[in-house]
């Protein structure tokens, strides 16, 4: 399991974290990428560990997101990145799938990060025009 964030202008360091990650785990603590700042406004799919008591204490901003909704988050398209560059030369094992991980979060760019978070616009009308319905994104 990994954590990380993006934004227009930003991406935390990659957080590897042995095992699974649930809201119990997280013990009213927010992940380092939001301890590091706390000013960014969180997106999330609502999944249950996104979602459980815990973590609405820990008194993060989330952008309001309705359930069942088209997942038109823009780390979605950098997961899909990162996985395409490692799958290129395949790990052995858990420890090189994780340092090939954290190197390609680290190689993603600045230009590549800008884009995603400008394209949300044209998303969000391709999906109002499409009546959310299918999409190219």
């Amino acid at each position: 399991m990994v954590w990380g964030s993006v934004s227009q202008n930003h991406q935390t360091e990659l957080v590897v974290i042995a095992g699974n990650f649930n809201s119990v785990r997280l013990q009213g603590r927010p992940p380092p990428s939001l301890q590091a700042h706390p000013d960014m406004t969180l997106q999330h799919d609502d999944a249950t560990m996104h979602t459980a008591r815990s973590v609405h204490d820990m008194n993060v901003s989330v952008l309001p997101w309705p359930a069942k909704s088209p997942d038109l988050n823009p780390i979605e398209h950098i997961w899909d990145l990162s996985d395409r560059r490692v799958r290129a030369i395949p790990p052995r094992n858990v420890q090189e799938l994780q340092g090939a991980l954290v190197e390609e979060w680290g190689n993603i760019s600045q230009q590549e990060l800008a884009s995603l978070v400008q394209s949300m616009r044209r998303r969000f009308t391709g999906v109002l025009n499409a009546t959310g319905g299918h999409t190219r994104y």
